[in-house]
């Protein structure tokens, strides 16, 4: 009968260690998550508004002999001069080109979202053209947040290019 209690005992104290071990695990992953759910939620915050991009520069090519299209639409230089307006509440948004020479005229609706891979920012977006449900757009964008400090954002977008790694960088300016 000691022998069964003795048992018994060291059990409850096993079961007590791995409660304390898978308490702590899960505490953590929820400590970790909400922290990363917070980072993104500020980061959120500071991209809502009215921006203008001021600047686009390409790297890794030398961009007078090659003419670089991004988000599958216009030539990277057709950027400078769009004017951006994101809404964080329902992470929707636009982006209107300024026409002009080769440069396409209009509006394209768009939903956003950042994401926090290993630290570092993602502002991701896709197009959604009228008829269509966000949540039914598989295809988007994805571009590093090099520096955000809520008045000027700079996004890079890592794109290969005849095999060759190139970075579109576009410097934004938060409007007043």
């Amino acid at each position: 009968m000691k022998s069964i209690i003795h048992k018994l005992k060291n059990s409850i104290k096993m079961n007590a260690g791995k409660k304390f071990i898978y308490l702590s695990l899960i505490t953590f992953c929820l400590v970790t998550s909400c922290t990363n759910t917070k980072v993104v939620a500020d980061s959120e915050k500071l991209m809502r508004g009215d921006w203008t991009v001021t600047n686009v520069s390409v790297e890794g090519i030398n961009q007078s002999y090659v003419d670089v299209t991004v988000f599958d639409e216009a030539n990277s230089k057709c950027y400078e001069g769009t004017a951006w307006h994101l809404v964080q509440n329902n992470a929707t948004g636009n982006y209107t080109f300024n026409a002009g020479g080769n440069c396409p005229a209009g509006t394209t609706k768009i939903k956003w979202f950042i994401t926090e891979e290993n630290g570092q920012m993602y502002f991701n977006f896709k197009k959604v053209y009228e008829g269509e449900k966000p949540k039914n757009v598989v295809d988007g964008y994805k571009m590093r947040v090099a520096s955000n400090t809520g008045s000027t954002i700079v996004l890079v977008q890592d794109l290969m290019f005849e095999g060759k790694p190139i970075s579109v960088s576009y410097t934004f300016q938060k409007n007043s």
